[in-house]
């Protein structure tokens, strides 16, 4: 009987460690914010930089809850980082005029420039996500990188993108 017990409560915990799968787009925000972190040349120590992160403008081709998955994913890591800036989530992106020099406005921008693509099992969103930081109150870009891929329609949230089968 304690065995059994055993293997249903090992049972019970795996289905747990299953519905905290990460989806696409969280792995898309962990991957932008390792290259927020690593790829530009930071012109201070990361003790003094403040990220200031826009919530992302998605497609709605992404679904309803994109940018929050996005978003969320992408904070976390930015504020997982051994030694790492301090970071604040912000509403908009404008610049404010006595904004301090140690503060870099990040936002992200995900398109979906082709639509669906349907394959005979699914369908694929090809995307591109641009990074932009912008030091201070200056408008001007100061680092920005784009990324390409596609995401499977069967691990993006649950909106009319992933709920419409293939045919």
């Amino acid at each position: 009987m304690v065995l059994l017990a055993l293997l249903m409560t090992g049972c019970a915990g795996m289905d747990n460690d299953l519905s905290r799968h990460r989806t696409p787009l969280e792995n898309l925000g962990q991957t932008a914010a390792v290259d927020v972190l690593k790829a530009p040349p930071w012109p201070d120590s990361t003790s003094h930089r403040v990220i200031l992160v826009t919530p992302v403008e998605a497609d709605a081709d992404f679904g309803a809850c994109a940018d929050a998955r996005f978003d969320d994913a992408l904070i976390r890591r930015l504020l997982s980082a051994r030694d790492g800036p301090q970071v604040l989530s912000v509403a908009q992106a404008s610049a404010q005029p006595e904004t301090p020099d140690n503060q870099w406005r990040l936002s992200s921008d995900l398109q979906s420039p082709l639509g669906a693509i349907v394959l005979s099992d699914r369908k694929l969103y090809p995307y591109r996500l641009t990074l932009t930081l912008r030091r201070g109150n200056s408008n001007d870009i100061w680092w920005q990188k784009e990324i390409d891929g596609a995401l499977d329609s069967l691990g993006l949230p649950l909106s009319q993108a992933a709920a419409t089968p293939a045919p």
